[in-house]
């Protein structure tokens, strides 16, 4: 009984909007109260998409970040790690933990790098051109309803809208 009250109180925490105290321009009166909402709402929306996508896939064996990987590697062909890695703006050593996930199911290469052979170069098998296949088709399919909320015109605004802040948050 106590624990389920301890599992109902976490899944309304996560389903509670964020919204601001009613002091918060006495605690900080030089800030903006919508733009805290919309990063911290923006940040919350974030977290439910990579969670939502990490569930769908968990049946296939791949993260949500080694989906990523393959779907980086049959559009943009074999790159290096360090390369995939600024694609994922992760570290070297979860680039090295993806790799090494993805390569013992036999959906990703790593070869010697024929221009430097001290480097290695990093592909996308058959196998994981079926797995990323499977994978595609279920995310696309729940982007499609999850994003149905909005009209085509408010999605294709939202997309505007979230080019804008990312270019105002990409370092000159």
């Amino acid at each position: 009984m106590v624990r389920q009250r301890i599992v109902n109180a976490r899944i309304m925490w996560r389903m509670a909007k964020i919204d601001m105290p009613d002091d918060f321009y006495t605690q900080t009166p030089d800030a903006n109260v919508a733009a805290t909402e919309g990063v911290m709402n923006t940040i919350r929306t974030a977290d439910m998409f990579f969670d939502r996508i990490g569930r769908l896939l968990r049946p296939l064996g791949v993260s949500a970040a080694g989906g990523l990987v393959l779907g980086i590697l049959r559009d943009h062909g074999t790159m290096s790690p360090s390369e995939l890695g600024e694609r994922l703006i992760v570290t070297r050593a979860t680039v090295t933990g993806l790799l090494d996930s993805l390569e013992r199911r036999g959906l990703v290469t790593r070869s010697a790098n024929p221009a430097d052979r001290r480097s290695l170069m990093v592909g996308i098998t058959p196998a994981g051109l079926i797995v990323l296949g499977e994978l595609r088709t279920i995310v696309h399919r729940n982007e499609r309803d999850w994003m149905s909320v909005l009209s085509d015109a408010e999605l294709r605004t939202y997309i505007e809208l979230l080019h804008r802040i990312q270019d105002r948050l990409t370092p000159p």
